[in-house]
């Protein structure tokens, strides 16, 4: 696979991604071991679930601009191939998490 040039934005939000996979699968793992947090989610927006995609929605946003700030606006620096193994290793990391929750702990 050839080393592309990506824009900053397709890195930043690349990385943004990448966090909110695993921050979506820790918030699975915590609101299902806490009756408090799952009762405070509830309480927030109605239902747990619209409270936690509201969480990952709003942090894949906020890391996105703020990873496009990265280098006095420059953005961060990466190869086309370093996001690509950054974004499946997440992805990768959070099924294991929710996998390995639900299998061994629940």
């Amino acid at each position: 696979m050839e080393n592309t040039t990506l824009s900053k934005r397709t890195i930043a939000f690349g990385l943004a991604l990448a966090v909110a996979c695993v921050v979506n699968a820790i918030i699975v793992v915590v609101k299902e071991k806490s009756e408090a947090v799952m009762g405070g989610m509830k309480k927030v927006l109605g239902h747990h679930w619209t409270t936690h995609s509201a969480i990952v929605i709003v942090l894949f946003l906020a890391l996105g601009g703020l990873f496009g700030l990265a280098r006095g606006g420059r953005g961060v620096a990466m190869t086309t191939n370093s996001l690509i193994g950054t974004v499946l290793s997440a992805v990768g990391a959070a099924a294991l998490i929710i996998i390995g929750f639900y299998l061994f702990i629940d």
